[in-house]
């Protein structure tokens, strides 16, 4: 944690030593971490643009899916994968100030140790030196000690860079307030100065700005505020005010800063995804009409090559189909044959005919009403079911049909071709034979 808080201090330092002012300093170091912080503000913000742009296709999901919270999920899924959209990726970024802030927080608390550099050791000479000009002592283990310390330090420089050559003379003043202060509301019950006054506004007016930005970035982003969204809206300004009145008024006016270059950076980023999302989605509604033409294109070839059946030598067909097909034809052919030879020879073949009056096999044991009650019963189960059974039962077949023909569409779609139902059949047909896929080529069907 000690190493990462240098880079942070090396950097306040360089922008005090070339303003000359602590509050400036603390103001453009704000701007240097959000230029730091642009791309990822940006991704941030294109994310939380993309995501407000669904929430009405979110709300109709979520009214069609009221009672289906596991298909609303897959749904919703679904369509942030179509429109490229990460559903935390507005939030992650937005919390990479934090981490930036506690660290700004302990540079400011230890000025002797992060901005001066000073060694324990030095540290601990340079309060051997306040304490014998006549100050008290400074308690370094407290949590503004160093603070305490460097502000008697820049009263008396000469003396202490006398023994400390590399101590740095540090003013804590900016707009008549003594940055290093910890603002509160006492002075309200006591004697009023301007100064306290002063102090007492920056952590009002830091919260005032953090709720103002996160206003203007919910308009920039075209999302409106919800009922989930009113605790998020709150969240920041009342933890502005909250570290404004517990902590040096510095990270107020770092806080107060960094809210006025946030609306700003909302304001030209807001404008700028607004034209990169319109065109994107331009193109992505006239891609989808572009698939919708081709798909419908393709229904009505698909309704034309069904109405024709004409998919039977289909080029796309299997070869295990066509070889199945092509040897029930040579069996056909080869019976045909057999029966006309066997006619040229005075050999006629019946017919296989069903007797109406004979459905059944009849043996010694036959019994002509053995089937008669079944009959009955069947007929009576019949005559009984209710219409709302027949026309569920119709509803049924009839969704079943639709969705057979939606899977035959999707395989047309990917193959090219109509999965024919007597193809189907030939196949099991040839797949049950033990005939070679050679057989049935060879013999008297070639003739």
């Amino acid at each position: 944690m000690t190493y990462i808080l240098y880079p942070f201090a090396w950097l306040l330092r360089v922008l005090y030593e070339l303003f000359n002012s602590y509050g400036l300093a603390l103001i453009f170091f704000a701007l240097v971490i959000k230029i730091v912080l642009l791309y990822f503000s940006a991704k941030s913000k294109k994310g939380m643009m993309k995501t407000s742009r669904l929430q009405p296709k979110l709300k109709e999901l979520e009214k069609r899916y009221a009672g289906n919270k596991e298909k609303y999920n897959e749904e919703m899924q679904k369509l942030y994968k179509e429109n490229d959209v990460k559903m935390m990726s507005g939030c992650i970024w937005s919390l990479i100030p934090l981490p930036i802030l506690l660290a700004l927080y302990n540079v400011i608390r230890q000025p002797l140790t992060y901005l001066m550099q000073l060694s324990p050791d030095q540290i601990s000479t340079v309060s051997d030196v306040i304490t014998k000009l006549g100050y008290g002592a400074v308690d370094l283990k407290s949590a503004y000690g160093e603070i305490t310390l460097a502000q008697r330090v820049f009263e008396n420089f000469d003396a202490v860079k006398a023994v400390v050559p590399n101590v740095m003379k540090l003013d804590f003043t900016f707009l008549g307030l003594n940055m290093a202060a910890i603002p509160d509301y006492k002075f309200i019950f006591g004697q009023f100065s301007l100064e306290a006054f002063g102090l007492f506004l920056i952590p009002i007016i830091s919260a005032v700005l953090a709720w103002v930005s996160t206003k203007v970035s919910m308009i920039g982003s075209g999302s409106k505020e919800q009922e989930n969204m009113k605790g998020m809206s709150l969240m920041a300004p009342l933890m502005s005010l909250w570290i404004g009145f517990i902590m040096p008024a510095g990270l107020g006016i770092y806080w107060i800063a960094t809210s006025v270059f946030q609306m700003i950076q909302d304001f030209f980023l807001g404008r700028y995804y607004t034209k990169v999302l319109d065109r994107e989605d331009a193109a992505r509604i006239e891609k989808q009409r572009a698939l919708e033409e081709e798909r419908e294109r393709k229904r009505i070839e698909y309704e034309r090559l069904k109405a024709e059946n004409a998919n039977q030598r289909n080029k796309n067909t299997s070869k295990k189909k066509v070889q199945a097909v092509e040897r029930l034809e040579a069996e056909r052919r080869e019976a045909e044959y057999e029966k006309k030879r066997l006619a040229e020879k005075g050999i006629i073949v019946p017919e296989k005919k069903t007797d109406e009056d004979r459905p059944f096999a009849r043996g010694r044991a036959y019994d002509p009403d053995r089937y008669a009650e079944a009959q009955r019963l069947i007929k009576e189960k019949e005559e009984t079911s209710s219409a709302a059974d027949a026309e569920k039962s119709a509803e049924d077949a009839a969704k079943e049909a639709e969705r057979k023909d939606k899977e035959a569409f999707e395989r047309f779609l990917e193959t090219g071709r109509i999965d024919d139902d007597s193809e189907n059949e030939a196949e099991e047909t040839a797949s049950g034979n033990n005939l070679s896929d050679g057989e049935a080529s060879d013999g008297p069907a070639d003739k």
